[in-house]
């Protein structure tokens, strides 16, 4: 059972911080700055997330455990992960409408099911050779690294707001992507890979 706990927060230990998604990939990164300015709708778009990417995570890594999958070249797994991802939102869509959640909640499940944050862990989970604690961990972690991303940018962006000495024509966006391209270096620096391959 220690075992389990420990693969399961190894991988999103990885997934959060050392690979984290956002800032080495760039997965999600659009969503993660427009979330910034306004955080207090991130709590429930980071449930959502961590909904989408650790049972997408689950669904492929139990797929790909049986023989017809397994055998499948690249283009026939992303096929697989896409499709899985589309009826779990339907789903999700499904029992959200049931339940006749607001407008804003329907409109959040479509924004974290088709973020590319959560598009993009089960070919990270498969190309890793996660197992299916590792796989649920990395989805996880995945979801953790967005609100770490959000409450980062979201400092950076009050900090430069505040600071007078940046020229007129930086202010506002270029800013942003200029503090956003700081932190990626940062967290790339973790990985321990080149920038220059």
């Amino acid at each position: 059972m220690s075992y389990f706990f420990f693969d399961l927060f190894s991988a999103a230990l990885y997934a959060c911080v050392i690979q984290n998604f956002i800032f080495t990939g760039g997965y999600g990164a659009s969503e993660a700055i427009r979330m910034s300015a306004k955080p207090k709708n991130l709590f429930p778009l980071s449930i959502f997330i961590v909904y989408f990417t650790t049972v997408t995570s689950v669904i492929c890594r139990i797929l790909e455990l049986t023989s017809f999958v397994s055998g499948l070249e690249a283009l026939y797994h992303n096929m697989i992960f896409y499709g899985v991802l589309c009826i779990l939102y339907l789903v999700t869509l499904v029992v959200v409408l049931g339940f006749h959640a607001p407008k804003r909640v329907v409109r959040r499940v479509g924004i974290a099911a088709f973020n590319t944050l959560v598009l993009s862990v089960p070919f990270i989970n498969y190309r890793a050779g996660f197992n299916l604690v590792g796989a649920i961990g990395s989805g996880i972690g995945a979801g953790i690294a967005f609100v770490l991303a959000v409450l980062l940018i979201n400092t950076g962006l009050q900090k430069l707001e505040q600071n007078t000495s940046i020229p007129r024509h930086f202010k506002g966006t270029p800013a942003i992507f200029i503090y956003v391209a700081i932190l990626s270096l940062g967290f790339m620096a973790l990985t321990g890979k080149s920038i220059f391959i």
